[in-house]
C-alpha cells in the first residue's frame, strides 16, 4: 500500500486566490516572528535587557527559542506552498512533524 502524504496534500489548498492569501499571511507571520524573537534573545543574553529574576528570563528565553523553531517549521510549510508540491524530502517532512510537537 502506497500512501502519498506530504505537506501539500496535508493542507490540500487548491484555490489559486486561497494559495496567495496564504503565502502572503505565511510571510508576514514569518517576518514577524523571526524578527521578534530575535529581538528578545539577543535582549536577553546580549543586554540584559531584562531586569527580572534569571528563571523568568530563561522561561522567556526558551518561548523565543520555541518561537523560531515554529517560524522554521513556518518556512517549511511556506517552500512547500509556494512550489505546490513537496520537494524537501521525507526527512524534512518527518522532522517538522515531531518539531510541531516540541515548539508548541
Amino acid at each position: 500500500m502506497n500512501v502519498s502524504f506530504n505537506n501539500y496534500t496535508e493542507y490540500g489548498i487548491n484555490n489559486q486566490a486561497a494559495r496567495y492569501c496564504w503565502i502572503s499571511y505565511t510571510v508576514f507571520t514569518i517576518l514577524c516572528s523571526f524578527l521578534g524573537d530575535s529581538i528578545i534573545l539577543v535582549a536577553s543574553f546580549g543586554y540584559d535587557a531584562f531586569k527580572l529574576p534569571i528563571p523568568i528570563v530563561a522561561i522567556i528565553q526558551h518561548m523565543a527559542v520555541c518561537g523560531l523553531l515554529n517560524s522554521f517549521n513556518t518556512f517549511l510549510f511556506l517552500v512547500t506552498l509556494i512550489s505546490k508540491r513537496n520537494n524537501l524530502g521525507t526527512f524534512l517532512c518527518t522532522f517538522q512533524s515531531y518539531s510541531r510537537f516540541y515548539s508548541y
